[in-house]
C-alpha cells in the first residue's frame, strides 16, 4: 500500500517509509528509542506532519503498543501528553552461541537488558547435548527472574556462519561444518517452547547497537569479532542482508594477496591475519612469545587469546607487534568499508576486541582519518560498542522485539 503522507521526499531526515506500514514502524521505533516523547516532538524529529503523527499515534494507542505516560512541562499552552512504549509485562530472550562461551539475556520490550547469565560454549560437543544444556540455562534464567514462559515473545539466537549452507565447502569441522546446516531454530523451539529466530551474530550486534542508542544512527556498520570477523550493516534503521542473507562477511575480504589459505578456500582473507585465531596462531608458533605469555602448543585457544590480551602481555614488544600488524590489516578493511558505503560511523563489538579493542580502534580511526576518501566530505567516527563486548546477545533479543513491534523495519530472514 502506498504511503499517503504529504511530506516532501527531499526532506533529509524524514522517517517516511516506502509504505504507510513502514512509516508507522519507524515512528514506533522513535517512540521506543526516546523513552517518553510528545506528539509535537515526534513530528519535529521524524520530519512528518503533525496530522500524520496524530493518525499514527491514534493507531498505536488503539493497538496497545504504546500508552500515555503523563505530561511534559508547559511551554505556555496546554501541557503536551507524553507517549511511551507499552511494556505490558512482555519479554524477549537473546542467546549467543560461540565455540568458547554462550550468553543468555532477558530483555524488556524496549530492548533494555534485565538479566543475564554466562554459560559454556558449544565446544566440540554434539549439537543435541549443547542445545539441551542451553535450553536448561534459558529455563533457569526465566525461573530465577520470575518470568512465565507465556510472557516471553520469543527467543533470538546469535551465531556465526552462513545462511543457506552450501554443502561441500571447505569449512572448519570444529564449528561451521557441524552448526551451519543444523536446524537450531526448530530444535531450540522444541526444547524451550519459545518461538525462535536465528540470526548472524554481527547482524545481532548491529541491531542491538541501534536499539540501545538514545540518538541512533540510521546508517552505520558494526564490525563483530569473535571466532572470526563479520559485519552487520544497518541501512535506514534496518539490517541489510544481501541476496542470500549473507551480507557483511568482511572476514573474507582479501587482506594479503596470495596469502595463507583460509577455510573458505581463498587465500589471504582478513580472518587469516586479523582474527583472534590468527593472532593466537602467530604467538603459538613463536617459541619466544610462548614463553613470554606462559603458554605452550597445547594451551586452548581461548586461554592463549586471554593471555595475549592481558595488560602485561600487550606491553611485551613481540606481542604488541602481533597485535598492531593485525590491527593494521583490520584498519585497511574498515577504510575500504567506509569508502564503499559512505559511512560516518563504525562500531566495534564482540569478545574478540576484549582487551585489545583500543589498539584496533586507534588503528582504524587513524586510517580513516588519514586515507579514507570520505574524510574530505564528512567526519568519520570509529568507536567501541556502547553495550559492551557481549552486544550480540542483547541484539538477538532485539531481533525478536523488532519482528514483533516493528516488522516493516526488517527484511524477511532467509
Amino acid at each position: 500500500m502506498t504511503d499517503t503522507t504529504d511530506e516532501s521526499s527531499a526532506a533529509p531526515a524524514t522517517l517516511r517509509g516506502r509504505s504507510s506500514a513502514e512509516t508507522r514502524s519507524a515512528v514506533l521505533d522513535l517512540i521506543r528509542a526516546s523513552g517518553k516523547i510528545s506528539r509535537v516532538d515526534l513530528a519535529r524529529r521524524s520530519v512528518l506532519t503533525e496530522a500524520t503523527i496524530s493518525k499514527i499515534v491514534k493507531e498505536l494507542l488503539a493497538s496497545g503498543l504504546i500508552v500515555q505516560a503523563g505530561y511534559a512541562e508547559s511551554t505556555g499552552g496546554k501541557r503536551p501528553v507524553l507517549l511511551k512504549l507499552n511494556d505490558g509485562g512482555r519479554y524477549a530472550v537473546g542467546l549467543t552461541m560461540d565455540f568458547h562461551s554462550s550468553t543468555v539475556v532477558l530483555c524488556g520490550p524496549d530492548g533494555a537488558e534485565l538479566a543475564r547469565i554466562t554459560a559454556a560454549g558449544t565446544g566440540v560437543d554434539r549439537p543435541e547435548l549443547v542445545l539441551d544444556r542451553l535450553a536448561g540455562d534459558i529455563e533457569d534464567l526465566m525461573r530465577r527472574e520470575g518470568v512465565d514462559r507465556s510472557a516471553v515473545i520469543g527467543l533470538g539466537v546469535a551465531s556465526a556462519g552462513r545462511r543457506g549452507f552450501p554443502q561441500g565447502w571447505n569449512v572448519d569441522a570444529s564449528f561451521f561444518d557441524v552448526w551451519e546446516p543444523y536446524s537450531v531454530e526448530d530444535e531450540l523451539a522444541q526444547r524451550t517452547g519459545l518461538a525462535t529466530i536465528r540470526e548472524n551474530d554481527a547482524n545481532c550486534a548491529a541491531l542491538g547497537e541501534f536499539w540501545v542508542s538514545p540518538e541512533p544512527h540510521r546508517d552505520f556498520i558494526t564490525v563483530y569479532m569473535s571466532h572470526g570477523v563479520g559485519a552487520g550493516i544497518v541501512i535506514n534503521g534496518a539490517i541489510y542482508r544481501g541476496v542470500s542473507g549473507n551480507a557483511g562477511e568482511i572476514g573474507h575480504m582479501i587482506a594479503v594477496p596470495d596469502g595463507e589459505l583460509c577455510w573458505c578456500g581463498s587465500h589471504g582473507c582478513l580472518e587469516t591475519v586479523a582474527s583472534p585465531r590468527a593472532m593466537v596462531d602467530q604467538v603459538v608458533q613463536d617459541p619466544e612469545l610462548r614463553v613470554a605469555i606462559g603458554v605452550d602448543e597445547d594451551t586452548p585457544i581461548a586461554e592463549v587469546f586471554r593471555r595475549i590480551a592481558s595488560g602485561a602481555a600487550v606491553e611485551h614488544a613481540g606481542v604488541r607487534r602481533v597485535l598492531e600488524v593485525a590491527a593494521g590489516h583490520f584498519a585497511s578493511a574498515i577504510s575500504d568499508l567506509v569508502n564503499t558505503l559512505d559511512l560516518d560511523l563504525v562500531v566495534l563489538a564482540g569478545p574478540g576486541f576484549s582487551g585489545v579493542g583500543e589498539i584496533f580502534l586507534r588503528a582504524a580511526q587513524e586510517r580513516v582519518d588519514s586515507t579514507g576518501f570520505m574524510r574530505e566530505l564528512h567526519p568519520i567516527t570509529v568507536r567501541l560498542a556502547s553495550i559492551g563486548s557481549e552486544t550480540a546477545a542483547l541484539g538477538a533479543a532485539t531481533v525478536v522485539l523488532q519482528r514483533h513491534l516493528t516488522p516493516h523495519r526488517t527484511a524477511p530472514l532467509a
